[in-house]
């Protein structure tokens, strides 16, 4: 099944690079808590400071769809270049949007 996935991306822990958004492949719908692996059926790729596996934080529920998007812990790399890279390699590798504030 495919779920909703928002989450934000810093480039230090105090800077905010951007946001990634989009759908992902579960086998089980997560809940508050649980871990989901945006490489779930996918060839993993490895990035200094992210792993694929990110904690859902909330459920929230669409109003005017009545569907889900489930918000996933931030991720915090090294630097804003790790950070580019990464937002494109989520659009490129997973299919996912990214948005970089200063742009």
């Amino acid at each position: 099944m495919r779920i909703d996935i928002d989450f934000s991306i810093f480039d230090s822990p105090v800077s905010a690079y951007g946001n990634a958004t989009g759908d992902i492949e579960v086998k089980t719908l997560p809940t508050v808590g649980d871990v989901v692996d945006l490489f779930e059926g996918r060839k993993a790729f490895e990035l200094e400071g992210f792993t694929g596996k990110l904690k859902v934080t909330s459920v929230d529920q669409v109003e005017t769809s009545g569907k889900a998007i489930f918000a996933l812990e931030d991720v915090v790399v090294s630097s804003r270049s790790v950070a580019a890279e990464l937002a494109g390699r989520l659009e490129t590798e997973l299919g996912l949007f990214c948005i970089d504030y200063d742009q």
